[in-house]
């Protein structure tokens, strides 16, 4: 979704660039759109793609609005052009890092599997948007070491060939990349909440390694409102 921002904005400046005209007739357009959305459709299933659509085209306008806002400001043109763009790509890596510390809260969750239950400590992550293709549950993403005590003994994460009966795979996309993780459904999975715990339903996938967050596991935000 960043990327096809970037290449939204980008388009929008060099649309407004002496003799890129062309740049702005309709069939042009058309197929930057095209672009962007086949871009953030990559890596989306429907109604997070629409979500991200919306915060695509919020984040290619304000950053084409800043550029231009600044440059008619300075009196126009191509170095002021070239300063706005810069002035907007700072406010947006602001923002962005703004909005990436509000969007987490902590919480606690338990899961139980058999008679074991785990309790972990958990991140209220807007980001996570995994979804298991076969329920379509949500997908909290959890560390080894959280969960370990719900697993079979022979189950290593690191290890698909010892993925245990009634588990599955399920493939993480990430800014860092991509991996396939073990998951399952647990037989039961409640968030803390002020008046108590709340069951919800999701399905729990295993990171091998420490999560960037520590030892917290990545609750999809759909699961706790």
């Amino acid at each position: 979704m960043a990327l096809a921002s970037v290449f939204g904005a980008l388009y929008g400046l060099a649309a407004y660039l002496p003799g890129l005209a062309w740049l702005r007739t309709l069939p042009c357009v058309a197929l930057a759109c095209a672009a962007m959305l086949w871009i953030t459709a990559r890596w989306h299933k429907a109604l997070p793609l629409l979500r991200g659509i919306a915060l695509m085209l919020a984040a290619t306008f304000l950053m084409g609005g800043t550029v231009y806002a600044i440059s008619q400001a300075l009196g126009g043109g191509l170095l002021y052009w070239r300063l706005g763009a810069a002035a907007a790509v700072c406010l947006a890596v602001a923002l962005g890092r703004s909005a990436q510390r509000a969007r987490l809260a902590r919480t606690k969750m338990r899961v139980c599997l058999g008679e074991a239950c785990a309790e972990l400590d958990g991140l209220i992550d807007s980001g996570n948007l995994l979804c298991d293709a076969i329920s379509g549950l949500p997908v909290v993403i959890a560390p080894h070491s959280a969960v370990r005590g719900l697993l079979p003994q022979d189950c290593d994460p690191t290890r698909l060939e010892t993925l245990p009966p009634g588990f599955r795979l399920v493939r993480a996309v990430s800014t860092g990349g991509s991996r396939t993780l073990m998951c399952f459904r647990p037989g039961s999975i409640c968030l803390r909440e002020a008046g108590g715990w709340r069951e919800v339903h999701a399905m729990v996938a295993i990171a091998p390694q420490a999560l960037p967050e520590g030892e917290l596991a990545l609750i999809p935000a759909r699961i706790a409102t």
